[in-house]
C-alpha cells in the first residue's frame, strides 16, 4: 500500500512538472519555434554530420600515411582513431590550429596546405552549412506558425460575421445572406487585411452556389475565402 500511494505521489508530481512546462511554451511560443524548427533540421543535421565525419576519417587516413617517421606521427596521428581526434578537436575548435603551426613548420609544405585544405573543408565550409540550415529551418518554421496564427485569427473573424448572418443556425449560407455581409465594412476589411481579391471571390462564389443550390456550407466557404488569400 506504501509503494502504490508513493507511485501516486510520483505520478502526480509528474503531472505537476508536466503542466509547469506545457505553461512555459504557452508563454514562450518562441520556444515552440525552436523546438519545432530543431525537430524538422533533425535530418538535415544528422547529413550534414555524417559528412563531416566523413571528412575526418578521409583526411585521418591520409595524414595518418604522411606522417609516418615524422615529428607529427607520435603526437598528432599515432593511429587513424588518434588522427581523426586531432582532426576532429581542429575542426570544431579552430582556436587550437595556432597549437598544430608550429608544429607543421618542421615537415614539408604541402602538409600544411593538405591540413588547410582539410579546415577550409570542415571548419569554413561545412559547419557554416549547418549554421546556415539551422537558421533557415528556424525561420522557415517561425514563417510557417506566424502564417498559422494569421490563419486563425482570421478564420475566427469570419466566423463571427457569418454568424450574423446565418439566423436559421444551419451552418450554411444562402446567396441573400452572403450578399449581406458582403457590404458589411468589417468583411472587407479583413479580406482586404487577408490579401483576399473581392472581385475574384464573387465570381467564383457566383459558381460555387449554383453548385450547392444557392446554399453553401460555411466550411467550405472559409475554405474558398482562405484559397484566396494573397
Amino acid at each position: 500500500s506504501r509503494n502504490s500511494s508513493f507511485l501516486r505521489l510520483v505520478r502526480l508530481m509528474r503531472l505537476c512538472r508536466i503542466s509547469r512546462l506545457s505553461r512555459i511554451l504557452v508563454r514562450l511560443p518562441e520556444l515552440v519555434v525552436l523546438f519545432k524548427g530543431v525537430h524538422v533540421a533533425c535530418r538535415a543535421v544528422a547529413a550534414t554530420l555524417c559528412l563531416v565525419a566523413i571528412t575526418i576519417y578521409v583526411f585521418g587516413i591520409l595524414f595518418r600515411q604522411l606522417a609516418r617517421e615524422t615529428t607529427l606521427e607520435t603526437k598528432y596521428f599515432a593511429s587513424i582513431p588518434h588522427s581523426m581526434r586531432t582532426l576532429l578537436l581542429t575542426s570544431v575548435t579552430p582556436d587550437l590550429v595556432d597549437y598544430f603551426v608550429d608544429d607543421f613548420a618542421d615537415v614539408p609544405l604541402y602538409y600544411g596546405i593538405i591540413f588547410f585544405v582539410f579546415i577550409l573543408m570542415v571548419t569554413f565550409t561545412t559547419l557554416n552549412l549547418l549554421v546556415g540550415v539551422l537558421v533557415n529551418v528556424v525561420a522557415v518554421v517561425a514563417n510557417g506558425e506566424k502564417e498559422k496564427l494569421q490563419i486563425a485569427v482570421f478564420r475566427a473573424e469570419l466566423l463571427k460575421i457569418l454568424a450574423v448572418v446565418d439566423v436559421d443556425e444551419d451552418n450554411h449560407i444562402g446567396r441573400e445572406e452572403f450578399d449581406k455581409i458582403l457590404v458589411r465594412p468589417e468583411l472587407l476589411r479583413n479580406l482586404e487585411d487577408a490579401g483576399v481579391d473581392c472581385l475574384e471571390l464573387v465570381d467564383i462564389l457566383h459558381y460555387t452556389f449554383e453548385q450547392y443550390d444557392n446554399n453553401i456550407p460555411v466550411g467550405k466557404l472559409l475554405d474558398l475565402i482562405l484559397q484566396l488569400r494573397g
